[in-house]
């Protein structure tokens, strides 16, 4: 789910979190998963090359001089409205993209200037959104030159029940370090557990003085302060069409926190989120963003767009991407791969192949192919080998009793039941893994390619 609001508190840390480079070694933990014949095609997102295509070409669209002249206040004027409509009717030219702005630099930092949803809850006036840049931030350079990144993010959800028992909302936890699945939602249903749902539901806007919500508020965040892992909390519920914020544990305390009214539209991604009403749930979403920069009559930066495009990292888009990036390597090449090959041209060409789908497929992080030997398996082809820890040819990896998906991947297409974190060295990652057989000329099984999507953590 998005939530630009969330995005603006946490973007820096989570783009810097996905920045960093580390290879998962150990398949993730496992439960047994059923039996792998409906993978369905993957869904795709924008590549980066397309995300600053997308930016550069509604960049191109709008009037320079007419947006570096507008100033808060301006929001009904004419040249803002052709601005505002010109990034709508361009969002809805291109249904890829969720979320698009301009911005603009000032002093230490960055501010909005359009927001393609202004006039609704929770965009950004003229002048709104202030982000401080720290040194290593990327998307700067969105004010020089086309730039796009991708990052992840994990949320978990578990309702709010009144005194009967019945759902009255949800609390969203988005953690700042790594977790697993079952620890999220675990600490999801914690915090449910603890508020009245009864004076959570009677809650309205302008509430926001009462004791009722600053219990709640105050709840939240002492939770947050006692689970150091946890970034960010609120609360949901559902409205006639759509839902709503409800309690923000930053309210009061942030500029860019969630008011109580705010509203979220639900879209197609939303399957998870809408589940958490119900029962405990937790996802891994990537993020996909463009960057360009806008120019005057001069040829001079006078702001940048940006765009936003996201999906939900799912077992079976993770069974898809396997499946396709496995039919691409030639299993023969690869089964007649020895230890001590890693310079040569069959090997070159399969960490090759594995590097292009890696660029052509935004949040896939490791990609990398496995085969059985007599008592365990074994590493093949990694697409980082020759950086950092990549494993050689032959690095040996013992399954456990967990493995059930990642073995069952020597068979048939599967994926991990949830997400999980891992460690190698000093860093961790919080991964969802699919796996897809390889196959030789004559069909049989050589091993296996697995697939990583989420994101690293810094150490």
């Amino acid at each position: 789910m998005d939530v630009k609001n969330i995005l603006i508190v946490a973007i820096v840390a989570v783009i810097v979190v996905a920045a960093g480079v580390m290879i998962a070694f150990a398949p993730g933990e496992t439960e047994p998963t059923p039996a792998p014949d409906t993978t369905v095609p993957g869904q795709k997102v924008l590549t980066l090359d397309e995300a600053k295509a997308f930016a550069a070409e509604i960049a191109g669209q709008i009037d320079g001089d007419a947006l570096a002249a507008l100033k808060p206040g301006d929001e009904n004027t004419s040249a803002y409205i052709a601005i505002h409509d010109r990034l709508n009717a361009f969002r809805s030219e291109n249904p890829d993209i969720v979320y698009i702005s301009t911005m603009r630099k000032v002093e230490n930092g960055t501010e909005y200037i359009v927001d393609a949803d202004y006039g609704s809850s929770g965009a950004y006036a003229i002048g709104g959104g202030y982000r401080a840049v720290k040194p290593g931030n990327p998307y700067p350079t969105g004010f020089e030159e086309p730039f796009a990144d991708v990052f992840s993010i994990v949320y978990g959800y578990a309702p709010v029940r009144n005194a009967a028992g019945a759902s009255v909302g949800l609390v969203c936890l988005v953690p700042d370090g790594p977790i697993g699945q079952e620890q999220l939602e675990a600490l999801a249903v914690e915090i449910a557990g603890q508020i009245d749902g009864d004076a959570f539901a009677a809650l309205k806007p302008g509430d926001e003085k009462t004791p009722a919500f600053t219990a709640i508020r105050d709840q939240l965040a002492a939770f947050r302060t006692a689970n150091p892992e946890i970034f960010y909390i609120y609360t949901m519920r559902k409205t006639e069409n759509a839902t709503e914020y409800v309690v923000d544990a930053d309210y009061g305390s942030d500029d860019s926190a969630l008011v109580l009214g705010d509203g979220y539209d639900l879209t197609d991604l939303d399957a998870v989120l809408l589940a958490g009403f119900e029962e405990p749930t937790a996802e891994i979403y990537s993020f996909v963003c463009g960057y360009a920069p806008v120019k005057n009559a001069a040829g001079a930066s006078v702001g940048m767009t940006a765009i936003e495009a996201w999906i939900p990292v799912t077992g079976e888009r993770l069974k898809a991407l396997a499946v396709e990036v496995a039919s691409e390597i030639d299993g023969d090449a690869m089964a007649a791969l020895k230890p001590g090959d890693e310079k040569t041209p069959a090997f070159t060409a399969i960490r090759d192949e594995l590097n292009a789908f890696r660029d052509a497929n935004p949040g896939v992080i490791y990609v990398y192919t496995m085969r059985k030997t007599e008592n365990a398996t074994e590493y093949v082809v990694d697409a980082d080998y020759g950086n950092g820890y990549a494993p050689e040819i032959g690095y040996v990896y013992v399954p456990m009793e967990e493995d059930v998906a990642f073995l069952a991947g020597f068979e048939g297409p599967t994926a991990e039941p949830g997400f999980y974190f891992d460690e190698w060295g000093n860093e961790t990652t919080t991964l969802l893994s699919g796996y897809a057989p390889v196959r030789d000329a004559t069909g049989a099984v050589v091993g296996l390619v697995g697939v990583d999507v989420g994101f690293v953590h810094s150490s």
